[in-house]
Order: structure tokens, then C-alpha cells, then sequence
């Protein structure tokens, strides 16, 4: 178990992409045939919460990372937080939000990864598997059972009042939450932060209006 929840880093991370990928989607096609258990959703959204909870004590035990890394500022924990807290005091806008953001946060983080630098067996690559594929799974769920509409203006002062906040920690922190300072290494460009603030905010705002107008109920048919 020591090993599990080491801190010191190792040279790289062997996480293989491609299994992660087909991880996903098994998990998806489950998500799919229980995606009316309201039950089952609460359960991932708590599971959700644990594991979250758990990477925010690992990197406070840690400390040397803890303040650059493990605060609950990226966008996939923010999605996940928010998500649980939103869903279960019934306030579905907002979970609608969060839950969008939760899908495009994970498939970002798949498409462009960037796991800690910690070879398996870690607690690191546990929730980053478990963590996005939780977070993508409960976040269709949420908007397949209480899929509300969400309007531009709403979109907007959410996704800049986030991102905002998150810049200015960033700057105080010398950190790189939400990649708004610097992108990933696997990108192969790279732009100053205050355009990644603006790009950011208007991409998460383009996209999340765009998806929302989904009809899910088009898309995900009911057989019940």
C-alpha cells in the first residue's frame, strides 16, 4: 500500500491510452442500459465524490505538490464536485452545466493526456481512469433524467466567473489549473495565458451551448 500512495515521482507515467479508451467505452454501454437507475446515479455520483476526496488527501499529504496540483481547480474536479453537490439539492440547471462540462473535460483529457508522472500500480492512475470515467458516465446520466435548458447568458457569467477565478489562482499560485497558463506537453503549440483564458472560456462556452441543445431523448430513445 506504501507504494500505492508514494509521492515520489517516477520518469514517466504507462498508462496506456488505448485500453483507457476501451475502458470507456464498455463502461459507456453499461451506462447506457442502466441510464434510467436513478439509484445507480446517486451511487456514481457518491463514488465520484470518494474518489475526488481521496487524490485531494493524497496530494495534502504530499504537500510539495499539494498547492500547484492537488487543489480541486481543474475543470474535470470542479465538474465532479459540482455535479454531486447540484444533482442532490435538486438545482438541475446547474447540474446540467457541470455535467457538460464533465463530458468535455474528459474526452479533452483523453484526447490530450497528461496523467501524472507515476508508473501503475498509483493512486494517481486510479482516479484518473476511474475519476473521468465516472465523471462522463454520471454526467449523461444527469442530463438523460433531468435534462434542462440552459441559456446563453447563463453559460457565459458561469464558464468567465470560473476560469476567471482560476487565472487569478493560477497567477498567486505560479500553478496551471485548468491549463489557463500553459498548455499540455502533448500539445504541440502553446499560447500566452491571457489568451488560453479567453480561447478557454470561449470554446467551454461555444461548445456547452451547442451541446445543450441536444435532445437527448432523440439521441438515448427509451425502451422502458
Amino acid at each position: 500500500m506504501e507504494y500505492f500512495f508514494r509521492h515520489g515521482e517516477d520518469l514517466k507515467t504507462n498508462i496506456k491510452m488505448p485500453l483507457v479508451w476501451g475502458f470507456l467505452l464498455i463502461y459507456l454501454i453499461v451506462i447506457y442500459k442502466l441510464r434510467y437507475k436513478r439509484k445507480i446515479l446517486s451511487i456514481q455520483l457518491v463514488s465520484l465524490s470518494i474518489i475526488e476526496i481521496a487524490l485531494f488527501l493524497w496530494y495534502y499529504a504530499g504537500r510539495r505538490l499539494f498547492i500547484k496540483e492537488g487543489l480541486p481547480l481543474y475543470h474535470c474536479r470542479i465538474a465532479a464536485f459540482m455535479m454531486t453537490i447540484s444533482f442532490l439539492r435538486k438545482n438541475y440547471k446547474l447540474s446540467n452545466y457541470f455535467a457538460w462540462l464533465g463530458i468535455i473535460g474528459t474526452l479533452i483529457a483523453y484526447s490530450f493526456p497528461d496523467p501524472s508522472k507515476y508508473l501503475w500500480p498509483h493512486i494517481t492512475n486510479l482516479t484518473y481512469v476511474l475519476g473521468h470515467s465516472l465523471s462522463i458516465g454520471s454526467a449523461l446520466m444527469i442530463l438523460t433524467n433531468e435534462k434542462r435548458e440552459l441559456d446563453f447568458r447563463f453559460i457565459c457569467k458561469l464558464t468567465l466567473a470560473m476560469n476567471f477565478v482560476i487565472y487569478l489562482l493560477n497567477k498567486i499560485l505560479s500553478a496551471n489549473y485548468g491549463y489557463l497558463d500553459h498548455l499540455p506537453d502533448s500539445f504541440p503549440i502553446n499560447f500566452p495565458s491571457p489568451v488560453l483564458y479567453f480561447g478557454i472560456s470561449l470554446g467551454l462556452i461555444f461548445l456547452i451551448y451547442k451541446l445543450s441543445r441536444i435532445n437527448l431523448s432523440k439521441v438515448l430513445p427509451s425502451y422502458n
